[in-house]
């Protein structure tokens, strides 16, 4: 049992830690930049009352192949009786400068998907997210948004090919959204 509370700790602590004000990441400049906490979309809880907060995928990327992260989870939850999560990055060769481990995690509770470690990209990499089964009544479509928070504590649009959202299945999605660097990204409402 303490070899598998080490474990967890291993594997989280660096996530709670990687986008600390602190942090090196840079991102570009947008035009719409918030320094309070956004209201983040949550996702619905497990009817099975799992223990797991955060799914996480560790993947090695290549600096000369580049690489994909994937990550795709599903449970029974949410006012459409089951919550599905699919979360995809894609590195082009030349994207970063040597071989690393990476791990891409999704907060279950919060709704917003981390990167570890931190790192700024040599060029930018595609993330596409679709969540499916969650409760957006109370969420106004044109307020949707998927932000990132940057090193100077504010919360930035993301530019993405598209951002839909379908509240007759509780379904919305980021496609392509240009990933500069790792920090913490989100839809917000």
């Amino acid at each position: 049992m303490k070899k598998l509370k080490l474990f967890a700790m291993v594997l989280i602590l660096p996530l709670l830690f990687a986008c600390q004000e602190e942090s090196n990441l840079v991102g570009p400049e947008k035009s719409s930049v918030s320094t309070s906490e956004p209201a983040w979309i949550s996702i619905p809880a497990s009817e099975n009352n799992q223990l797991k907060k955060v799914f996480s995928v560790t993947q090695l990327i290549t600096a000369q192949s580049g690489g994909v992260i994937r990550l795709d989870e599903s449970y029974e939850g949410g006012p459409f009786g089951n919550v599905m999560l699919s979360a995809e990055i894609k590195f082009a060769p030349g994207t970063i400068d040597e071989d690393t481990y990476f791990t891409m995690a999704f907060d279950d509770e919060a709704g917003v998907i981390t990167f570890s470690p931190s790192m700024t990209f040599n060029q930018d990499a595609p993330l596409t997210i679709s969540l499916k089964g969650i409760d957006l009544s109370d969420v106004n479509i044109d307020d949707i948004g998927f932000v990132y928070f940057d090193a100077n504590g504010e919360y930035v649009d993301v530019d993405a090919k598209k951002l839909w959202v379908k509240t007759n299945d509780g379904s919305l999605g980021v496609l392509q959204a240009q990933i500069p660097h790792f920090s913490r990204y989100g839809f917000t409402k």
